[in-house]
């Protein structure tokens, strides 16, 4: 009981939502396929400006080819389709639209009379399309003038079924059984695919719609309206001017994603009796005459002429599919075997560095490893080459060297050591890790830097880096040794040689950054200074929840740990591969048992290192403390927080251990529960894209906070701010309990003042 209770306690009933499938795009919007791109709705992003505006921004990234083929098909004619022929006009580019239907043929769907909002407001547009606020109506209007005025190369009624590459680039086949050949393809067909349907009985009677198109036709009829969107709301609202009876049947407590005004419409009709709804409910069974309502107390039988059921789309998956097109965390055959050379590898590397001082398989089981990553790398470049995805792009090409000269350097390093007894540099395996560790950060940071062009990401980017190779390299591996090998430390009975460095151990300088219970080795030590245990009490329970008080838990995961540092780096590109699953959210407490062990075991250690010369029974501790602490170190610091740490950085995101596993961020869940630190949101300009909850490598559902205007205050946060500095409507802002929200930029300037 005491744990559910506990747990409860550290989550604060946090929003644990999903996240909605969409293809894998680039930041140029480029799929996995070569020159082939997909803007528009299916990008994520729900908005008809931004949607013409990436119809916009993807011709910086298709090539001109003088070989006779158009420089690209676009599929779809709706906002993102047409913007994007427009701009290929002004540009001179060779372009043809297909469209299976008419030009904006998914806003002719609209319900009539429908409102169109023109979010974001401020943002700076050069489509020639221009959206502004109005309806349905006045928004064809608009489009078609346009059109007109403005005529683009376009087929209509030719419906694309395959996209095949060739050796120049690809040929599109339509349903009609012709070709049309190209260098790039641009798919613009929304995400407006097949309805989301109910999986109850009587479903897929006559009666039962997933589109309302004239509100006039439900005249004189009982309406019944499952859902909670803005679409749900919108019909309600709009039926109860012509309908006998309006219900609308929703199975959350309140309006989570539905827009500000649409909300204080419908409550306004809801007061004067002429829409009843249904919260925490749900349709069980639909017959020729009623529907039958499950609410949390009872059920209900309610009369239903018509029943529209306007719970959303799915995305075309099966288009997608079909022309070879990756969805978002979708794992084939290359990610699992991508997944297993990566898995291996950080078994070799975690293991091999430790076999100097761990157990005898240490050794043998990094070198069967090691062989296994061998061998996985080769066939994942196989499959890479062999599925055409090689691309020569800077940064790619650049990356994959980078993975290949890594890999080959620590095999070298270790094999060397290990069986030729010839240690590279005349350091050790462990050495050797620390520098590629290092380098990595840096290499990744830049490319971070590079990519995510706000303030904040910067100075965050530089004390990551600072951080790891001043304090968690040069000064443990390079700057000590050789300050004591010159007599620069003192003498041996010195200070610093004898409670900071006891016996020349300058490896605990790791202890100075990576505090307890990350770093057991702070505080669980037979033969611990005064200056240690000082130390390690003041920055695990001092320093620390000062720092998360204030900042948030970000303040050092964020900005100073090591095992953030490679994840905001080396995962940056990853963040989105992070499950939104309840068993994934389940995880996340496995790091309070680490936790809980983690105090046992150093407690234990203690109270025996100062206690058993006057109370020879704690000896026992002590043993029992050291042999569980053989099994901590392999199974915690070198099993998870090394091999899964590091091996699901490519298919899970580079938080794992973080997450689920860390006793450190278990340790910091506590103090976040009272920091003041939070991230606020304007609920009226949430357009429940779900780009925060996606990019969210914590597994926050951030949308959730967003959606219903309450201030972010997940213990899991830190501070990486994807969600603040992604957002398209700028939602988020990082602000404080005390009700001053203030600005991405403002609170950037605060916390780095505080280390001025």
């Amino acid at each position: 009981m005491w744990p559910k209770f506990y747990f409860d306690w550290l989550r604060k009933s946090a929003p644990t939502g999903s996240v909605e499938i969409y293809p894998e795009i680039s930041e140029n919007f480029e799929t996995n396929l070569s020159n082939v791109f997909v803007i528009g709705d299916l990008t994520g992003v729900p908005l008809l400006k931004l949607a013409a505006e990436s119809g916009v921004k993807v011709w910086n990234s298709i090539p001109t080819c003088q070989n006779g083929r158009y420089d690209a098909v676009i599929i779809g004619s709706g906002p993102a389709g047409v913007s994007c022929a427009l701009e290929g006009k002004s540009l001179g580019k060779s372009y043809l639209v297909l469209e299976s239907n008419l030009p904006f043929q998914t806003i002719q769907s609209y319900p009539n009379r429908k409102p169109i909002f023109a979010e974001p407001k401020e943002y700076p547009t050069k489509s020639k399309l221009k959206i502004v606020n109005s309806t349905k109506e006045t928004l064809l209007e608009d489009l078609n003038g346009i059109l007109k005025d403005n005529p683009i190369n376009i087929q209509t009624s030719k419906r694309v079924i395959q996209i095949k590459k060739d050796s120049i680039g690809y040929v599109l086949e339509t349903e009609s059984g012709e070709y049309f050949e190209t260098n790039a393809v641009i798919i613009a067909i929304g995400k407006s695919g097949d309805p989301r349907k109910l999986g109850i009985q009587g479903e897929t009677s006559s009666h039962v719609f997933y589109r309302l198109i004239d509100p006039k036709d439900t005249l004189h009829q009982s309406i019944v309206i499952v859902g909670g969107g803005d679409t749900a709301l919108e019909a309600a609202i709009q039926c109860a001017d012509y309908a006998k009876d309006v219900t609308l049947v929703h199975r959350g407590d309140r309006f989570q994603k539905a827009k500000e005004e649409n909300q204080s419409r419908f409550q306004k009709l809801t007061k004067e009796g002429k829409i009843k709804v249904f919260y925490e409910s749900q349709l069980t069974e639909i017959t020729p005459s009623s529907v039958f309502i499950k609410t949390k107390d009872k059920a209900i039988k309610s009369a239903a002429n018509m029943i529209f059921v306007l719970i959303g789309t799915l995305p075309p998956i099966g288009f997608l599919e079909r022309v070879g097109i990756k969805l978002q965390n979708q794992k084939r055959l290359m990610d699992w075997v991508g997944f297993g050379a990566v898995l291996t590898f950080a078994t070799t590397a975690y293991f091999g560095k430790a076999a100097m001082y761990g157990p005898s398989w240490f050794s043998p089981l990094a070198t069967v490893s090691a062989t296994f990553s061998f061998f996985s790398f080769l066939f994942f470049a196989f499959l890479y080459l062999r599925n055409g995805q090689f691309q020569w792009k800077p940064w790619k090409m650049l990356k994959s060297f980078y993975f290949v000269f890594a890999f080959s350097y620590f095999l070298f390093v270790y094999l060397s050591s290990t069986y030729f007894q010839y240690q590279f540099l005349e350091k050790s395996p462990a050495f050797h890790y620390t520098f590629l560790y290092s380098l990595t950060i840096l290499v990744f940071g830049i490319r971070r830097i590079l990519v995510r062009k706000t303030e904040y990401i910067f100075y965050q980017t530089l004390s990551l880096i600072g951080v790891q190779i001043f304090f968690l390299f040069l000064l443990p591996e390079i700057i000590l040794p050789k300050l004591g090998e010159f007599g620069y430390l003192g003498s041996q009975e010195g200070f610093l040689r004898t409670e900071v460095f006891p016996n020349d151990a300058y490896w605990k300088a790791y202890g100075l950054i990576l505090a307890w219970p990350l770093n057991m080795g702070v505080l669980y030590d037979g033969g611990i200074t005064t200056f240690w245990f000082l130390y390690g009490l003041s920055i695990s329970f001092g320093i620390i929840p000062l720092l998360v008080y204030h900042y948030g838990k970000g303040a050092y995961c964020g900005w100073i740990c090591s095992c953030g540092g490679l994840a905001e780096t080396l995962g940056d590109e990853y963040r989105q591969k992070m499950p939104h699953t309840k068993r994934a959210y389940n995880l996340e407490h496995t790091g309070q048992y680490i936790l809980i062990l983690a105090f046992i075991l150093t407690f234990l250690k203690l109270i025996s290192v100062f206690g058993k010369s006057h109370f020879p029974f704690l000896y026992w501790g002590e043993i029992f403390a050291d042999s569980t602490k053989g099994f901590y170190d392999i199974f915690i610091d070198i099993g998870l927080a090394g091999v899964v740490g590091v091996g699901f950085y490519f298919l899970y995101s580079g938080r794992v251990w973080c997450r689920m596993f860390c006793p450190l961020a278990s340790l910091m869940h506590i103090y976040a529960r009272f920091s003041t630190f939070r991230i606020f949101s304007e609920k009226k300009k949430c357009i429940s894209c779900n780009i925060c909850t996606k990019n969210c490598h914590q597994g926050i559902d951030v949308m959730g906070y967003a959606s219903r205007g309450i201030p972010m205050d997940s213990v899991q946060c830190v501070r990486c701010s994807a969600c603040v500095s992604l957002c398209p409507t700028d939602v988020l802002r990082f602000g404080k309990e005390s009700g001053d929200v203030i600005t991405f930029d403002q609170f950037d300037a605060t916390f780095r003042k505080s280390f001025d």
